[in-house]
């Protein structure tokens, strides 16, 4: 087995940084030896933007020119080794049975392979009222300390688990491929720097399985190679593209072709190789947005307790006013950057409360982020362009509105206001922000998976529509986005994909 890989990496003076970093005692941790974590993360008006690693940007640095057009979207591809797990915020949850109405396979045919996904990758979770509908998959999950305003606002969900349930909003603690401390097994530091990547590499990257995958034998890693077209020829597959160092072709011949280059990068080889210049395809996406919710009481520690920084309690809403399928939201709490972030909304205003606006709104303060199902969200068709003079083909990305999406959004905050006795806590839906397609990286369904295949569809093992040896195995071939997280379902399903191709 050969994976070929873009495999952009951390610059070797950050990676030198990391482990002077980890080499110090956390009591001595100090702003400058955390400065170059944070460089390049800047607070707008607008909002956070796209999340960095270490201070770099290598996880969407192009290795060469490949245009993409942007047009009422936003997102990109990475070629780092490891992808988007680079900068992901690490929250997992299965599909419900419902959610995959459509689909050519059911969720029977993805849990044994959640199963096993989850033994190959750090998992925290609970036990807990999520459970009902998304089972764990796993029997003795790591767990991670909640934050005070994460344990305190379950404590009052818990008061009123019955009234919610009865009103369609399950509850529970978030899950996070991250590795928590366990059978002596050492885990996360509560350190606060998620955002900026852990120092300590406790949020899973998928580059850890490349180790891994060689110390087991027969696997050869190959980094530094662009694949640009899949051709089936002769009883097996070649796959096409070039070295990057040097620009020299390279033909490399294989029985069988498993393609998870990401949904935009997938896009730009399947539709070289089937001739499709000029085609559009139409793509998926959860519509992702953004909204504070204030709590009653405050909680006086907030801001200077240890704690991590991705989600902490997850909520999903099952509401016909909202549409026929769940929607998922993640709660955060405290953060550094909402400092900075209420700083931009209070403008002048900001220096005259000085210390009173952690007092009355960060220690009160929560981030939802919230993802609507793909039914419910803008999309986006993308369209190859072929080169022109040599010049390299460009990937043109234009928005397709969703006029379900904003009612949808604004029914979301009125069951949440509706429930804020229960959340002891309203939404503060004046500073809602929704993103453009692509913002949130839940972008699928440029080839979807079909029981009868036709032009630009996959069959229930990826393989597109007149080829045998080709199977895509990333969120290109989902019928449907559900508004839970995607990537667990994604590794699932490739890992489904691949074990049925080598029985």
């Amino acid at each position: 087995m050969t994976l070929l890989d873009a495999g952009a990496r951390l610059e070797p003076e950050r990676e030198a940084r990391l482990a002077s970093l980890r080499a110090l005692p956390l009591e001595r941790w100090t702003p400058e030896s955390l400065g170059f974590l944070r460089e390049g993360v800047a607070v707008t008006a607008a909002g956070i933007p796209m999340k960095r690693a270490y201070g770099s940007d290598f996880p969407f640095r192009e290795p060469a020119p490949l245009p993409l057009g942007h047009h009422g979207v936003e997102g990109k591809p990475s070629y780092a080794r490891g992808g988007l797990s680079n900068v992901w915020g690490a929250s997992v949850m299965p599909f419900r049975r419902q959610d995959m109405d459509g689909w050519p396979i059911a969720l029977e045919d993805l849990e044994p392979h959640y199963r096993a996904v989850l033994v190959e990758m750090p998992f925290s979770a609970r036990a807990d009222r999520l459970g009902t509908d998304f089972p764990l998959y796993h029997d003795h999950p790591a767990t991670l300390r909640e934050s005070s305003q994460a344990a305190a606002l379950l404590r009052d969900l818990e008061a009123r688990h019955a009234r919610l349930l009865d009103r369609g909003v399950s509850f529970g603690a978030s899950r996070l491929a991250v590795q928590g401390s366990s059978n002596g097994k050492k885990g996360c530091i509560y350190c606060a720097q998620c955002m900026y990547g852990c120092p300590f590499g406790y949020i899973y990257n998928s580059a850890d399985m490349i180790e891994r995958l060689r110390a087991e034998g027969g696997f050869e890693y190959r980094p530094g190679v662009l694949v640009e077209e899949v051709v089936e020829a002769g009883g097996g597959v070649v796959v096409k593209g070039r070295e990057l160092g040097s620009g020299a072709p390279l033909d490399v011949r294989a029985d069988r072709v498993f393609l998870a280059c990401g949904v935009f990068s997938t896009a730009r080889v399947l539709l070289a190789s089937l001739d499709a210049y000029g085609r559009k395809v139409r793509a998926l996406d959860n519509c992702y947005f953004l909204f504070p919710l204030l709590r009653y009481r405050r909680q006086k520690e907030a801001a200077r307790e240890s704690l991590h920084t991705l989600a902490q309690v997850f909520l999903e809403i099952d509401d016909a006013a909202i549409g026929s399928h769940t929607t998922h939201l993640q709660v955060y709490t405290h953060n550094e950057l909402f400092r900075k972030q209420v700083g931009n909304m209070l403008g002048a205003v900001d220096s005259v409360l000085g210390p009173a606006v952690e007092r009355l709104l960060l220690a009160r303060m929560l981030l939802v982020q919230g993802y609507l199902h793909s039914d419910l969200s803008p999309g986006m068709t993308l369209t190859l362009a072929r080169g022109v003079g040599g010049q390299p083909d460009v990937l043109e990305l234009a928005g397709t509105p969703n006029s379900q999406a904003r009612p949808a959004i604004s029914a979301v905050l009125r069951r949440l206001r509706a429930e804020r006795s229960s959340l002891r806590a309203f939404p503060l839906g004046q500073a809602l922000r929704v993103g453009a397609p692509g913002r949130g990286f839940h972008t699928g369904g440029t080839f979807p998976m079909s029981a009868s295949p036709g032009p630009f569809e996959t069959d229930a093992m990826g393989r597109p529509s007149g080829m045998s040896r080709v199977h895509v195995v990333d969120a290109s071939v989902f019928p449907s986005l559900p508004a839970t997280t995607i990537t667990l379902s994604v590794m699932a399903n490739a890992h489904r994909i691949g074990a049925e191709a080598a029985a």
